[in-house]
This record gives structure tokens, C-alpha cells and sequence, in this order.
């Protein structure tokens, strides 16, 4: 278990501020905050790259030597992938990831190469050079080769910032397989809430230099407190009643006969669901998720889940 206590940072002002965590092996956490709240610079301290102003990590029951007395960066058992992926761009795929484990028995070594092409999904371009593969493919031989030497715990500075949907999808997947063939322990950061929802077992949310608690992946949508954090994880609808705001998101609702009226405005196709844009009476525009166009629409009620 990665255990962080009373974590501080400070640069012109404070980043972090007495933070506590706790990541098993096993689980897949989640690090979402805005731009800028420091959630890299907590990775770097958990991966023993940089050293907090106060506080300490304790790795599997025991506490780590601060970075400044290390003869070389970095906490056993743990592999970092930033966005700079460090990749020999000149040697193989296979071999970027073989390079890794020279110290292993070449037998071993070989399986164990296999079987993270495998994983990955990288057999087809196991022979390819590094600096002619894409920025996606680059990015999972990284966290092949990251993991290759099997740390138990391994943690990813925006894992899909340069990847489409589709890539998004796949590595998800790899990550998913990872953990459950290895046990290996994950954290990710992201600032785009909506890249972890499907992946994490847990999510915390980084902001103004503190860290939230745990939550599972439906707490985080449905059953937040503060509208900014959750339109973190996607649109967030608002709607004055009674001069009350509600705040709701586009699925949390039904057609009804009567109730907030609406008019539609337009329904936009975005594969499997549209999304309808309508307007309340006070011209407030609200995103409704719907099988079909809303053309026909004059009320809803609010579905709060």
C-alpha cells in the first residue's frame, strides 16, 4: 500500500496542503483537479522524484528515505509515466521494452516481453522503430516498459492527453487487464474528469491544495456538493425554480405532461444517444440525453438519482 500523510508543498504559495492517502494493490485511483492544482507534483513525491516540505510516504508498512538522501531518484517497486514518454527513438518497440529487464535470465526476460506486447496490444509493431510509431503507440510501449521489471504500483501524469476516443477506450481496457492480471496498483491523473470515470475504482479530487476523500465513480457524478467539482466530470445543467438553483445532470430527468416547461431548440447525434439542447421559459439552456430528438417536447420533471 502507497500511503501518503500530512503531504505539504509549497512554491510562491502553498500547492499542497496536509494531504492523506492510501492506494492498495490492486486498485485503480483516480487524481483529478484543474490545471495547475498540482497533481504532478503529487505524483513526483509518491514516485520519490521530489521531496515534499512536510510530510512522509510509506510504501507496503514502510516509511521511504526522503529523495534528498537517495544516490538514485525513485521508490522501489513503483514506475512513473510522465507525458514525456523516454523512449529510445531509434530502437525497436520490443526493444525499448527488453532493455528494461537486461538484468533479468534471458528466458524469463523474453516471456515476460511477449507477454506485455501482448497486453498492449503491440505485436504488430514489435519490430517498428519508436520515433515511427504514433504518439498513442508510444504511449503504451512507456507503460509497457514502465512496468516490464513488475513494480507493484504504477502511476500515469495524464495517460490520455494524447489520445482519440477510440485510444482512450483501448487503453482503459490494457489498464483494466493490467490490474487484474498483475495486481498491480494504479494512480492517474487527469484533468479532464470524464477520462476516469469508467476506469477508476476510486476518485479524489485535487483542489485549492487539499484532497477530498474517496469516492466511487457514481458519488462523484450523481451525489456532489459543489457544482464547480462536478462539472469536472461532465455538463451539469442549471435551473432556477422558485429562486432556488437546482443543478442536475442531462440523464437526471423525464418527459412529462407537465412541470418545467421547455421548448427545443436542437438535437445533436453523437452515436447511440442525441443530445437535445432546449430552453426553460426564463431562456435557461439545458443538455438533455435522449434516444431519440425531443422535437415534440413541452415539460420535464427532475429525476435526481
Amino acid at each position: 500500500m502507497i500511503e501518503l500523510r500530512g503531504i505539504e508543498l509549497t512554491y510562491q504559495k502553498p500547492v499542497l496542503k496536509a494531504l492523506h492517502f492510501q492506494v492498495r494493490r490492486g486498485e485503480i485511483l483516480g487524481l483529478v483537479g484543474k490545471s495547475g492544482a498540482g497533481k504532478s507534483s503529487l505524483l513526483k513525491i509518491c514516485a520519490g522524484l521530489q521531496d515534499p516540505d512536510a510530510g512522509e510516504v510509506w510504501i507496503d508498512g514502510k516509511r521511504q528515505t526522503p529523495v534528498r538522501h537517495l544516490l538514485v531518484p525513485g521508490f522501489e517497486g513503483l514506475a512513473i509515466v510522465n507525458q514525456d514518454f523516454k523512449l529510445d527513438p531509434y530502437h525497436t518497440v520490443e526493444e525499448n521494452i527488453r532493455e528494461a529487464i537486461l538484468h533479468w535470465p534471458y528466458a524469463k526476460r523474453d516471456k515476460r516481453v511477449q507477454k506485455l506486447l501482448r497486453l498492449f496490444g503491440l505485436k504488430e509493431i514489435s519490430l517498428t522503430k519508436a520515433h515511427l510509431i504514433s504518439g498513442g503507440e508510444q504511449q503504451r510501449v512507456a507503460i509497457a516498459r514502465a512496468i516490464a521489471d513488475q513494480p507493484n504500483y504504477l502511476l500515469l501524469d495524464e495517460p490520455f492527453g494524447h489520445l482519440d476516443a477510440h485510444l482512450r477506450q483501448k487503453l482503459s481496457s490494457h489498464l483494466m487487464d493490467l490490474r487484474d492480471e498483475e495486481n498491480t496498483g494504479i494512480i492517474l491523473v487527469s484533468h479532464e474528469g470524464q477520462d476516469v470515470l469508467g476506469l477508476c475504482d476510486h476518485i479524489c479530487i485535487l483542489q485549492n491544495g487539499k484532497l477530498s476523500k474517496k469516492y466511487q465513480p457514481e458519488q462523484v457524478y450523481y451525489h456532489y456538493k459543489a457544482p464547480e467539482r462536478a462539472r469536472l466530470f461532465g455538463p451539469l445543467n442549471s435551473l432556477k425554480i422558485d429562486e432556488e438553483l437546482i443543478h442536475f445532470r442531462p440523464d437526471e430527468y423525464k418527459v412529462a405532461p407537465s412541470g418545467i416547461a421547455v421548448r427545443f431548440e436542437k438535437a445533436l447525434f453523437v452515436g447511440g444517444l442525441y443530445h437535445n439542447y432546449v430552453r426553460s421559459e426564463h431562456n435557461e439552456r439545458l443538455l438533455l440525453y435522449a434516444f431519440e430528438k425531443l422535437t415534440d417536447i413541452q415539460a420535464i420533471e427532475i429525476c435526481k438519482k
